[in-house]
């Protein structure tokens, strides 16, 4: 190995976290989360507080996780969402756990949301007026647009409330469970918001074009506005956090980065009075801003406690009273503790990777460059423990989507590989998300091209820093981060040394062509912003952008 210290096994790394995903029930008496279970993670149950010894099984999955899960409002079931072998046709069960626990496993009783063979069932809203009852998108009538259902939780008993017959992607609810708004992608890559009228929809009461969005919706007490992040308006570059009244249309801009560099991240409310509480940035560390002064308080009451980490949210209680508090940083994959805020009392729960030595992991730090046109770059730069930071072999490793983004904290893939003497670059070339519409849009129709172009370049800035052995450069990616080493192969084989894809496509008519019927309106984005393999105008382009068509120009392994 070319790390000048011990190695760290992979497995700690990259096997099952001690604990993930905990979730308060809305009465504040219970923990649910993941633990494993004979190899598989599986939701398990603490009493507020209790030890994470102390867990009780409350699933026995043998092959895959549950894909998700959720308290009713009445804390006395969990919603469970799991598909069958990964085709994502998510089906949901009912778990009761007041109920006597099954005889014949010792675990909560379930039923079955009864739904056809192939069709996908989400939760898409547990209204408090209703804690009976949960809203659902299910796709049964049509496998490419979700409708909504009325579930009787109990009965598991099903209603159509609303038919999506207009290919609505985003569909809004206030917080009675009233279908009010909702929204689909135009052909040209825009957005259209709508009002509903019952079965129907109003005119358009809010447009984006192809370089904005529209979306993190939530209503206000009252329900009579919404709350919504967008970047709407030829002058706003950055998204901000808005309000709607749908019945007219009138936005209303509340907030946006107060330093002006990112776009708003999310917006935190209150579970007992659903009033926005507090606002969170993702810059090149994370920023919280409070609206809420007992929040703050609290908040920073925690935060004081852990200097040089970040805090977060996890969740909380119905009434607000009872946190789960998560404590990262770029070599601690996070530890969770319980907050009670009535005394302050704060309570270790337990950490994702105890055995993890945390030690001898490495530092990430934020850093910018130039790309082959000027557009800067931001990135983050992990460099090994125990190494000179100077001629050391490098890792490009890019982001999966393309629309995501790399974000200051703990990664698994990037420390594995610091641990064995490899600086890692982690780029967020344009089209990632986070960074406003001009940067965003400078990626329409560059997969391959420009968006390699802040790969290469840099690396480029690393040799040219005499941190990087220009000799020995690696690329290495999954989802379009698999597409971007191959890429990096085809395209510049005088950079890569080596490069490994991970479900990356080589075939960009490929990809096209294979996106699901329930991805409709994800295939309007991918036809706007890489390309639609069945516009002539398009396809010279898709073959030159496809690394498969460039497979005699790859030199290293």
């Amino acid at each position: 190995p070319v790390n000048k210290g011990p190695l760290i096994d992979r497995e700690l790394f990259f096997g099952n976290p001690a604990l993930a995903s905990p979730q308060v029930s809305p009465d504040g008496r219970w923990v649910a989360f993941l633990k494993e279970r004979n190899g598989i993670l599986n939701i398990h149950l603490v009493g507020w507080g209790e030890p994470l010894d102390q867990a009780r099984p409350a699933t026995d999955e043998k092959e895959r996780p549950p894909a998700g899960f959720t308290w009713t409002r009445d804390s006395r079931y969990l919603l469970v969402s799991q598909d069958s072998g990964g085709d994502e046709n998510y089906r949901l069960r009912r778990m009761d756990l007041t109920a006597p626990a099954d005889p014949a496993t010792g675990l909560p009783i379930t039923a079955e949301v009864p739904l056809k063979k192939g069709v996908r069932a989400m939760v898409m809203a547990l209204p408090k007026a209703r804690p009976g009852e949960a809203l659902l998108l299910v796709n049964e009538r049509d496998e490419k647009f979700f409708d909504v259902e009325k579930l009787e939780i109990e009965t598991l008993k099903r209603t159509p409330v609303w038919e999506n017959r207009a290919g609505c992607a985003d569909i809004i609810a206030d917080l009675d469970g009233q279908v009010r708004m909702a929204s689909r992608m135009t052909a040209d890559g825009g957005t259209e918001l709508f009002r509903v009228d019952g079965k129907k929809l109003s005119a358009p009461i809010l447009k984006a074009t192809w370089r904005e969005g529209i979306g993190g919706f939530r209503f206000r007490l009252g329900n009579r506005t919404a709350y919504l992040e967008t970047n709407v308006g030829e002058e706003h570059d950055l998204s901000y956090l808005a309000e709607i009244d749908p019945r007219t249309g009138q936005l209303t801009k509340l907030e946006s980065d107060p330093l002006g560099r990112v776009d708003i991240s999310r917006a935190a409310f209150s579970e007992a009075t659903d009033e926005l509480v507090g606002t969170v940035y993702l810059d090149d560390r994370k920023r919280n801003y409070w609206r809420d002064e007992g929040f703050e308080k609290d908040f920073q009451h925690v935060r004081a406690q852990f200097s040089g980490q970040e805090v977060g949210l996890a969740d909380m209680s119905g009434d607000d009273r009872k946190w789960v508090v998560v404590v990262t940083a770029d070599t601690d994959p996070g530890t969770f503790y319980f907050f009670n805020r009535d005394d302050r009392t704060l309570t270790k729960f337990g950490e994702t990777r105890p055995d993890l030595p945390k030690e001898r992991l490495s530092s990430m730090t934020p850093i910018r460059y130039p790309s082959s046109d000027g557009l800067e770059i931001p990135a983050y730069l992990t460099l090994p423990e125990h190494r000179e930071g100077k001629n050391l072999p490098l890792l490009v490793m890019p982001h999966g989507g393309p629309w995501a983004r790399d974000y200051w904290g703990y990664n698994p893939n990037a420390q594995f590989f610091a641990n064995r003497g490899l600086a890692v670059l982690q780029p967020n070339f344009r089209q990632s998300t986070g960074f406003g519409k001009k940067f965003y849009a400078a990626g329409r129709h560059q997969w391959g091209e420009k968006m390699q172009d802040d790969l290469t370049w840099g690396v480029k800035h690393l040799v040219a820093k005499g941190i990087a052995d220009p000799k020995r450069v690696a690329i290495y990616g999954g989802s379009y981060g698999g597409y971007a080493a191959l890429a990096g192969l085809a395209y510049t084989p005088e950079v890569y040394a080596a490069g490994a894809s991970f479900v990356g496509p080589s075939n960009l008519f490929t990809l096209l062509n294979s996106i699901p019927p329930y991805w409709e309106s994800v295939r309007r984005q991918f036809d706007y912003f890489v390309g639609n393999p069945s516009d002539p105008s398009d396809q010279e382009r898709l073959q030159r952008q496809s690394p498969l068509f460039s497979v005699d120009k790859m030199r290293a392994p």
